[in-house]
């Protein structure tokens, strides 16, 4: 009876090592399977998203293709109004001067009334020159009087004084640059050019010239930016200032 069990357990555990690799290997297969199936819906996955970007690139491809073609159709249209806006350009084009005509000039009379009218706008100039100098003179002692007293003025008043220094050298320049305009303009009386305009090569209006002394540019090219074809400067202004 013991050698009869003894027989039966040595099969027993014979036999279960075996089922154990069996089980394993179904284990494995079906793991495997698993793994399979995974990569497959993956890769089915991938080639959908290619399908997909691909499909995409082809409708955009199309609508580039298409609005190029629109370009293309519409550039004649593009090229006639580029022809247009540049020759509206050419147009615009600032004028050349014109150089005057042999022995175009005012009459030595007309240029003598010049020469006094550009005489007393250069006293007049003068005048107010000195009174401007006077004036930044004044400011200038006054600032330093303050500096040097005990208690010096608020910050306020010291910073309008600034200020009114400011528009009296701006003032002073403006003078001393019209003063070098007329001293210009009594040379140009002594070469006999005075009067004529520098871009038309007219005569420039005698009024404008009362009116204005240092010009150099007629009344019609002033406003309109144009000579007049009949070679006369005529003033057609509503007012005085815009022939300045």
């Amino acid at each position: 009876c013991e050698e009869a069990c003894c027989k039966k357990k040595s099969k027993l555990g014979s036999s279960s090592p075996t089922r154990s690799v069996a089980q394993t290997s179904t284990a494995t297969s079906a793991s495997s399977r698993a793994v399979a199936r995974t990569s497959a819906s993956k890769g089915r996955a991938k080639s959908t998203v290619r399908s997909e970007k691909t499909a995409q690139r082809k409708e955009v491809t199309t609508k580039s293709k298409k609005a190029t073609g629109v370009r293309s159709t519409s550039a004649p249209a593009g090229s006639t109004a580029g022809a247009g806006s540049v020759s509206k350009e050419r147009s615009k084009a600032p004028q050349l001067p014109i150089p005057p005509k042999k022995g175009l000039r005012y009459s030595d009379r007309d240029l003598v009334t010049f020469k006094k009218n550009i005489e007393k706008a250069r006293e007049e100039a003068f005048d107010e020159l000195r009174m401007l100098r006077e004036r930044l003179e004044d400011l200038t002692n006054s600032e330093s009087a303050d500096e040097s007293a005990i208690y010096s003025m608020h910050m306020a008043e010291q910073g309008s004084e600034a200020i009114e220094k400011e528009k009296t050298y701006a003032q002073i320049q403006r003078i001393q640059d019209y003063l070098r305009k007329l001293e210009e303009a009594l040379q140009r009386i002594e070469d006999k050019t005075y009067g004529l305009c520098r871009m038309c090569g007219i005569l420039i209006a005698k009024e404008r010239l009362l009116a204005v002394p240092i010009t150099t540019l007629s009344a019609s090219y002033k406003i309109h930016q144009t000579c007049p074809t009949d070679g006369v400067d005529r003033i057609v202004a509503k007012s005085s200032d815009a022939l300045k």
